[in-house]
């Protein structure tokens, strides 16, 4: 594919993109957000202008859905640590999304470590609140005597707040780096995080034009994450019961659209399937056979909307398969260049992947997704219903999640790590005890907790 060109943004009213879609602020993912399009635009351009910072766009292919990418530097025109986002959807909608993801990308970074309000607990405190039995802090708990770096989070269920470490979301702060150590040791942080990276992972960072859509965002992000953990747990790893296959039939136009859209990317047939849980929130994968020896395509959705879990799984699967090419490029170059080119080579991580589980099957199997002999024995099922009335505002979406997600006896909490003057917002969402297994498609085997062991296929091998 030929290099997309980088277009500015800052500095002057945003660039036209035509786009198939007629009215864009009518796209179909605005009934999870508070503000249109081009006031979300709006915003995000004035919050990069008021950081003194500048930004430039690019859209990955001319087709919708598409994918977009935007890249931030600083006054002195050097790269903002992690400030690279991407977008997907149709091209306006993915280009806005790529520049609240850049931010996001930059305030759940170490950027943002000096402005938080850090406070270090002795580790063995950790087994006394939610995580009490958590895998993902069971070792760092062990460690009497030792401080680790947490945050406090407001708690969004009625319960009391409670503290999350640090490491739990950001993977670059328990890394074995130099400047990771010398991060830690600054803050007074002991803890030796060696075993607990596996469990280190991103999920519940989100941004949003407010709070209250940030925060729906990450939470669904979580429960699609859980979601996708108890799948390849289940499913693949145990080789118990396949999800419901959604056939193409019961699909709206507009889904089939962006279903061609996707097949003809990757040239080969395009599955949906229902990972729900119990959780109660529409999740749906898009999934399709890779090339030989290489992890499958695939993309992920959620949504209190059956129809926008759907539409979300398709589009991630379009910027999945058109980043996958960026990558590839950027990795098999030696002379990098261009914006964040070192970045964008570094999610090339396919080799280490495969050869740390090439001794186990089974997990190498979870990693490159290779399920793609079972579907024909996937059940037919319709596409999830929706599970809260349209035209639900936003907050009452939050809350309609955390309900669910606390029902199945899980506290939620958050933290928000950035709000500027406008109203955007960044923050951070855990919800102790749901799944985190789904990391073993980068390489790292964050081994299954309680809820993970409750719903393992019965007759499979422990793990």
């Amino acid at each position: 594919m030929a290099r997309p060109s980088w277009v500015r943004l800052s500095g002057g009213p945003a660039p036209e993109v035509r786009s198939p879609v007629a009215t864009p602020d009518l796209w179909s993912g605005s009934q999870e957000r508070e503000f249109t399009l081009s006031e979300a635009q709006a915003r995000i351009l004035a919050d990069i202008d008021e950081l003194g910072w500048s930004s430039q766009f690019r859209l990955l292919d001319g087709s919708d859905p598409t994918a977009a990418q935007c890249a931030l530097w600083d006054a002195q025109g050097a790269e903002i640590p992690y400030g690279l986002g991407a977008g997907k959807g149709p091209c306006v909608p993915a280009r806005i999304g790529a520049q609240f993801e850049a931010m996001e990308h930059v305030f759940t970074g170490p950027f943002v470590l000096d402005s938080l309000p850090v406070r270090l607990l002795e580790a063995a405190q950790l087994k006394e609140g939610p995580y009490a039995g958590d895998r993902a802090i069971g070792d760092v708990g062990g460690q009497a005597g030792r401080r680790v770096a947490c945050l406090p989070y407001r708690s969004l269920d009625g319960g009391v707040d409670f503290d999350v470490p640090l490491y739990l979301w950001a993977p670059w702060y328990s890394a074995p780096a130099p400047e990771a150590v010398s991060m830690r040791r600054g803050l007074g942080d002991t803890v030796d995080y060696g075993s607990a990276l596996a469990f280190s992972v991103n999920s519940g960072c989100a941004i949003g034009a407010s709070e209250d859509e940030a925060l729906l965002h990450a939470l669904n992000e979580w429960v699609e994450r859980d979601a996708f953990s108890l799948f390849l747990l289940r499913s693949i790893y145990d080789g118990g019961p396949m999800p419901a296959h959604v056939p193409r039939t019961d699909l709206p136009a507009a889904l089939r659209s962006h279903l061609d859209r996707a097949e003809e990317l990757t040239a080969g047939a395009v599955a949906l399937l229902d990972l729900t849980s119990d959780l109660g929130v529409p999740v749906v994968m898009a999934y399709a056979h890779g090339p030989s020896g290489s992890k499958h395509r695939y993309g992920l959705g959620a949504s209190l909307s059956g129809t926008l879990a759907a539409e979300r799984a398709i589009t991630e699967f379009v910027q999945d398969e058109l980043l996958s090419r960026v990558v590839a490029e950027h990795a098999g170059s030696e002379g990098r260049t261009g914006p964040y080119a070192q970045l964008m080579a570094d999610h090339d991580i396919r080799h280490d992947v495969d050869t740390r589980f090439r001794e186990h099957p089974r997990l190498l199997a979870c990693a490159q997704l290779d399920f793609m002999q079972r579907l024909e024995g996937s059940p037919r099922g319709p596409l999830p219903a929706e599970a809260v009335p349209k035209g639900t505002p936003v907050s009452d979406q939050r809350e309609a999640v955390v309900e669910r997600i606390a029902a199945a006896g899980h506290r939620v909490g958050a933290h928000a790590l950035r709000r500027s003057q406008r109203g955007t917002t960044v923050v951070q969402v855990q919800c102790p005890g749901l799944e985190r297994f789904h990391l073993v498609t980068e390489g790292h085997l964050a081994l299954p907790g309680k809820r993970g062991r409750r719903w393992r296929y019965r007759g499979s091998a422990p793990l």
